[in-house]
């Protein structure tokens, strides 16, 4: 069964004193599988959500001072901009051109660094073909819209700030943008894909949860992932990788024993760490179609059921219904989302520490 095939991971422990060290392997991302037969998700070894937040990157701005590279321009009101419409209202949803006039557009940008990210427009004839490879629901684990409807609805073709594509996607898919503020907080700190000055992948700043070398199916989706402009192995050591990717952890590995697809990845790489659009609408879409009640394997961790948009944020992270990791994560989002936490001026100078190997954060990526 295709259990996780269709949702990603935020896998949001900073481990701010970790990422100095040569190589870091989170977890083996390779969990037995429950009872009911579905696959639990993986999650982050050492401190991190639910956990401690000051271990988190966005805790790290605290005592920052104020910071005088502040962003220019408006940045969003509390509140947001856009609200979410209920589970039964999918079929009205509004077009990403027509959201993408909605934009209240602004030079506001906390995060310069993801500048060329946010500009990449997918191919969205590639992004489909992807998924059609991998399709979700052929076996019950996802109702068929999410194959026929949503996957062929998401193709990223949007440009602007970084708050701009949180807006689009929030506008395409009915959702809070606030609340996908609050998640890429949580997620990254707001980092689409932080690197050191040697390409290095900075670990749990857009890319995170390590699948371990040892693991099966690990030496083929390393392999995979090696197509697309980088080896991860070379800095992960043999057939180990980043499992997600992106400002809002989008998973990209599939474990074999979640569900055969081709490359043991879901199709979602090199397009979720490239593009912030295509990672972000990504996340939409998912918590769009489990608040429609279309993840149906999750019946199986617990009271699924449709309307229930903070079970859907859990279940993104920790891959169960209302479970304590789902809980944990859930009200860590909701403790950003209730601090607006990107509004502190202290947390625009929140960045990954230097380290002692690879250097200092690369900013022209």
């Amino acid at each position: 069964m295709h259990l996780t095939a269709g949702h990603g991971i935020a896998v949001a422990a900073a481990l701010v004193a970790a990422v100095a060290v040569p190589v870091l392997v989170v977890s083996s991302l390779a969990p037995e599988r429950t009872a009911s037969g579905h696959a639990p998700q993986p999650t982050a070894t050492g401190p991190g959500p639910p956990g401690n937040p000051s271990t988190h990157p966005a805790a790290s701005a605290e005592g920052a001072g104020p910071n005088p590279g502040a962003p220019v321009g408006a940045p969003p009101p509390r509140g947001g901009y856009f609200r979410a419409r209920e589970a039964g209202q999918w079929v009205t949803l509004p077009s990403g051109s027509t959201c993408a006039a909605r934009v209240h557009r602004s030079p506001w940008e906390p995060r310069p660094v993801n500048t060329r990210a946010n500009r990449t427009l997918v191919d969205p004839a590639a992004v489909h073909r992807s998924f059609a490879a991998r399709p979700r629901s052929g076996d019950g684990g996802y109702d068929p819209r999410w194959d026929s409807w949503l996957l062929p609805r998401v193709d990223g073709q949007f440009s602007g700030t970084t708050d701009e594509i949180f807006q689009w996607a929030a506008c395409k898919w009915g959702l809070s943008d606030d609340l996908l503020r609050a998640a890429a907080v949580r997620a990254s700190t707001w980092y689409q894909y932080a690197v050191y000055r040697n390409g290095h992948p900075v670990i749990n700043w857009g890319a995170g949860g390590v699948v371990a070398a040892g693991t099966p199916g690990s030496g083929e989706y390393c392999a995979e992932l090696a197509k697309y402009g980088y080896d991860y192995q070379v800095d992960f050591g043999l057939q180990a990788c980043p499992g997600t990717f992106s400002i809002v952890g989008v998973m990209a590995w599939q474990a074999p024993s979640w569900g055969r697809l081709a490359g043991n990845q879901n199709g979602t790489f090199p397009f979720s760490r490239d593009s912030t659009a295509f990672a972000v609408e990504y996340f939409a879409a998912y918590l769009r179609g489990c608040y429609n009640g279309w993840v149906r394997w999750l019946k199986g961790s617990g009271d699924y059921e449709a309307g229930d948009i903070w079970g859907c944020v859990g279940a993104w992270y920790a891959g169960s219904w209302h479970t304590s990791a789902a809980e944990g994560y859930a009200d860590w989002v909701h403790s950003e989302l209730r601090a607006y936490t990107w509004l502190r001026p202290d947390w625009y100078a929140v960045e990954p520490p230097c380290s002692a190997w690879y250097g200092c954060l690369k900013t022209d990526h």
